[in-house]
């Protein structure tokens, strides 16, 4: 018998498995191999579990301490039943973070602290909405489920015994920050080690907070330099905009030693105020309006600086020339002056650097051995490249009702006629219609035939390739609109996987498209129309490639790709096999739903039922994989109370009043190859 060697990982996260190691996976058209080669036929997808954390920040399990005990005796997999309730208007519920109320009633509405609610015990006051005070961290000497945590990125550097992660911690519309921990026990619990570029730092939140922080961390070692990039959220994902990159300096179990541990990011704006205004301690009331010149490059609701001092302003009815729900973070309160300057945070913060040569990059994938284009010496990557409503370029400038020869609209210039025409799509109380034009000037698309009903002026155009999931599809699972103007919501966002490589660290060459895993204008659900922005490379023992990765349908109605962790092989890290799908989700809500109606423990699928993304591998020396992934329990992150979803008619899932808020949640599985000798 051939003697075997364990797997390796290197500190950039691709997995390697070293010479005589078993077969990982077999690339789509590779060549016949020996007889001793056995073939990958699969994976064995085992059980996932809710990985847990010990020493970190705020978790939506620990509930509301000033209100009684906590009901984490019931946990890590929620329990209906358990101990540590919490009564208001005749209602019972866990004391732990629930799913909001859309009526603005018990349980609180997202992003506003109180119990019950969403962010149940999250500042120091506690009690009903909304609490006040020092924010909370997790209580000492309790290990709780790993939320709200996500977009894992997992290294070990001893065969997959241990393991170092990074984690984005983001409490929805409350915070973001980058957080560090080791796990010694395959990513089931996970102690805390550092956290860093908080966005909102001490900030008890009160309405829809900005919580568009610093994401998708990863890093990378270039000639024994260590670099962290993360994106910019509240200006990413649009041409022009790189990724932020910090030197790291790790020192101990924490890759994040000597970062800011507050570091805010926004859209660049500046402007000054126009009137006199005293803004008021936060984080209740309603706050006050702040005028100024233009609101242009302000991120709404959002929060900007006036000589030093942080304003939130957290109402979404700002204006182009006035921000609403203002208050601030001083205890004293704020007075702004007229020519006072109004300046929102920067993309790339002071003291860091930017990527240069990356295409509208969402976030670096993974690594890549012997990309194929790259130079000896450089480091390969796949990268996503993501552009926000990419395929709604332009607006209707009036009303039209179709048939109509001529659509008037704000600019053609991002619809060039091909082969003499150009198809686009349109929003009617009937649905989607397309409308195909023969001909065009700068503001106006001519001789159109096609598509019957009203359409409202400011609508939607919809460009070839258009996502065209109807209404009554989205909402099944929480998502799209209900509203002509918008494509029904449809996601119109643009994402492909792109190759590059880099000698420093700073500045790519990229290589273009990879081909195979995704189509960008697809509206079948037979093809990925998105593609996800975290994942993990591994090398086979033949010299081919295996990429696990997520993606989702254009059914799904997100560009996250969220509906499945897929599996793919390739020779050259640029032609990849069709994705073979490895977990996903349940647009059922099955678990969910057996839980509403029978209490008892919810079904471990019923974390990941709605959204099940952001795989990242280790290897471990028998061969198998260690998987951490996020999940959420529907595809939105909080469901409004009441909202009804799921696929199947006969079974739908009914947000309860006392439904805990599963989302952001880090789960753990083991995969095992399976083989064709």
């Amino acid at each position: 018998m051939s003697r075997r060697r364990t797997a390796t990982v290197a500190a950039t996260g691709v997995v390697c498995l070293t010479a005589g190691a078993l077969l990982v996976g077999q690339p789509a058209g590779a060549a016949a191999q020996p007889a001793h080669h056995r073939v990958l036929a699969g994976w064995t997808v085992g059980t996932p579990v809710v990985a847990k954390v010990q020493g970190g920040p705020w978790t939506l399990a620990q509930g509301d301490l000033t209100a009684g005990p906590s009901y984490a005796g019931s946990l890590p997999t929620f329990t209906s039943g358990g101990a540590g309730t919490i009564t208001v208007g005749g209602v019972t519920y866990p004391n732990l973070a629930v799913d909001p109320a859309a009526s603005g009633a018990y349980p609180a509405q997202s992003g506003v602290t109180g119990t019950p609610g969403p962010l149940t015990g999250y500042c120091a006051s506690g009690g009903p909405t909304p609490e006040t005070g020092a924010v909370v961290r997790q209580p000492a000497h309790t290990t709780l489920p790993m939320q709200p945590y996500y977009f894992p990125f997992v290294t070990s550097s001893d065969h997959g015994r241990s393991l170092t992660g990074l984690f984005d911690y983001r409490p929805k519309d409350g915070d973001e920050a980058v957080v560090s921990a080791v796990s010694h026990d395959h990513g089931r619990t996970w102690k805390y080690t550092g956290e860093a570029l908080e966005q909102n730092q001490g900030l008890c939140p009160d309405g829809n907070t900005n919580d568009d922080g610093q994401g998708h961390a990863f890093t990378l070692s270039v000639h024994g330099h260590e670099y962290l990039y993360t994106l910019s959220r509240p200006s990413g994902d649009n041409p022009g905009v790189n990724l932020i990159v910090h030197h790291l300096t790790p020192k101990g179990d924490n890759p994040l030693a000597g970062l800011p541990s507050a570091e805010s990011v926004g859209q660049g704006g500046s402007t000054a105020a126009t009137a006199a205004v005293s803004v008021p301690a936060g984080p209740g009331g309603a706050g006050v309006t702040v005028n100024v010149g233009n609101t242009a490059n302000f991120e709404q609701p959002g929060h900007f600086k006036v000589d030093g001092h942080i304003v939130d302003c957290n109402d979404g009815n700002a204006t182009a020339t006035a921000f609403t729900g203002c208050t601030t973070r001083d205890a004293g309160g704020v007075q702004i002056n007229a020519g006072d300057a109004v300046t929102a945070d920067s993309v790339i913060p002071a003291g860091a650097d930017q990527t240069s040569g990356l295409v509208s990059p969402d976030g670096i994938i993974s690594t890549v051995p012997h990309l194929a284009g790259a130079p000896r010496g450089s480091v390969g990557v796949l990268y996503t490249e993501k552009i926000v409503n990419y395929f709604t370029p332009t607006a209707t400038t009036a009303a039209v009702t179709l048939p109509a020869a001529t659509l008037p609209v704000g600019s053609t210039s991002a619809l060039p006629l091909t082969n003499g025409q150009v198809t686009v799509s349109l929003g009617t109380a009937a649905g989607i219609v397309q409308v195909t034009c023969t001909g065009e000037d700068a503001t106006d698309l001519t001789g159109c035939t096609g598509g019957t009903g009203a359409v409202a002026k400011g609508s939607d155009v919809g460009a070839p390739g258009a996502a065209v999931a109807p209404y009554a599809t989205l909402s099944k699972i929480g998502e799209g609109k209900n509203k002509p103007k918008t494509l029904f919501g449809n996601n119109e966002d643009y994402t492909v996987v792109r190759a590059a490589y880099t000698t420093d660290g700073l500045h790519f060459t990229d290589l273009g498209q990879v081909n195979g895993l995704n189509d960008p204008t697809s509206n079948s659900d037979d093809t990925l129309r998105w593609a996800g922005s975290r994942g993990t490379v591994v090398k086979n023992r033949d010299g081919s490639l295996g990429l696990f990765l997520s993606g989702a349908y254009a059914s799904d109605g997100d560009s996250d790709a969220f509906n499945q962790i897929f599996y793919a092989s390739s020779r050259d890290g640029i032609h990849w096999s069709a994705p073979q799908k490895l977990i996903g989700t349940d647009y059922s809500f099955s678990a969910l739903h057996t839980l509403d109606a029978n209490g008892g423990a919810l079904d471990i699928s019923g974390y990941y039922s709605g959204r099940v993304y952001d795989p990242t591998v280790v290897q471990n020396p028998d061969g198998s994989v260690t998987m951490l992934f996020a999940g959420y329990s529907t595809p939105k992150p909080l469901p409004s109370v009441g909202a009804t979803y799921g696929t199947d008619a006969a079974s739908p899932y009914t947000v309860g009043a006392a439904q805990p808020a599963e989302y952001r949640t880090i789960l753990t599985v083991t995969l095992r190859p399976k083989w064709n000798d």
